[in-house]
């Protein structure tokens, strides 16, 4: 039985969002903006845990270069090390780390990852009074996060808390701007998968390669829209993967449905592989042959889309 169209309330609602930047800004300024909050909140970690911050680019670099296949910069990968040596050597690394255009999606996450670490640190120093063990806990912590000498924490949390939630409402808000385009795109690979992927689940997909887009998108290469159009074709690609797991509107749940006579029509026949392989193999193929002209002729199964299904079904005799 072919899967059918579903409503969605949350795809409805998702519709009806109301975008709170109403000037169209260029990427730049969306960019520039988001930028300067997110390193508003990264000086403070900078300033008082300079080997905190110091350790993490070290620990960015490594894993760029031990996993090749990651982007972790929108710049020439081969110039990090150099730019990082540069910051090390630095006294004020901020400068110099700016630079390095690392992926927003990283820089959120060590602000995250400060913040969760000194949650307790803040709440003893929330406390009308700071008694000798809670001092010594303080103490404790503050060595294991390298605060410097003379340094002050908790009024450096608070500057990261301020900046951070500034970075996070504009990032939403920039997500805002692009909310309907990502759920049109999920409408159409939805119809274009015949239904048998939730289309919730597909919107939340294409809202999450938005958010990835924004974390990686260089004004300096382009605009945020053209470069989310090619993010897209991930997110299909991640639907495509999700479909695998579907076989209603697939070519084997058309075998299935209408017997041999979708083998008379193609005039092919099945190697015998695993699931698992013919998986693989589908969704390369599919690829590298996105007509499905050789795919059809080689019988690799391929997941159809409805107008492809109602043209095979024409040929179906009872």
């Amino acid at each position: 039985m072919a899967a059918q169209y579903e409503h969605s309330i949350a795809f409805d609602k998702l519709k009806g969002v109301k975008e709170k930047i109403q000037t169209n800004y260029t990427s730049l300024q969306y960019l520039q903006t988001l930028n300067h909050f997110l390193w508003e909140a990264l000086t403070p970690i900078a300033t008082e845990c300079p080997e905190l911050f110091r350790n993490y680019l070290c620990k960015i670099i490594a894993r760029q270069t031990l996993k090749s296949s990651a982007k972790f910069t929108s710049n020439d990968r081969t110039k990090l090390p150099a730019q990082l040596f540069n910051a090390l050597m630095a006294e004020n690394p901020v400068e110099l780390a700016k630079d390095m255009h690392i992926n927003r999606g990283l820089l959120f996450g060590f602000i995250s990852f400060f913040l969760n670490r000194l949650a307790i640190y803040k709440k003893l120093h929330e406390q009308a009074v700071l008694g000798p063990r809670t001092r010594s806990i303080c103490h404790h912590i503050e060595q294991q996060m390298g605060l410097r000498s003379g340094g002050q924490l908790y009024p450096a949390i608070r500057d990261v808390e301020h900046w951070s939630a500034k970075a996070r409402k504009w990032k939403e808000q920039i997500v805002e701007k692009y909310t309907r385009m990502a759920i049109m795109q999920a409408q159409s690979t939805y119809k274009e998968y015949n239904y048998v992927v939730k289309l919730d689940d597909i919107v939340q997909v294409y809202l999450l390669v938005v958010s990835k887009a924004i974390d990686r998108c260089d004004s300096r290469h382009g605009v945020i829209t053209t470069f989310m159009q090619n993010w897209f074709k991930s997110a299909k690609g991640e639907v495509a993967k999700l479909a695998e797991g579907h076989q209603d509107s697939s070519y084997e749940g058309l075998v299935e449905e209408h017997g041999d006579a979708i083998h008379d029509v193609l005039g092919t026949s099945m190697p015998d592989l695993s699931a698992e392989m013919w998986q693989h193999v589908a969704f390369i193929a599919q690829q590298v042959d996105p007509e499905g002209l050789v795919r059809t002729k080689m019988g690799i199964p391929q997941y159809v889309t409805l107008r492809q299904r109602k043209l095979l079904e024409e040929f179906i005799h009872e």
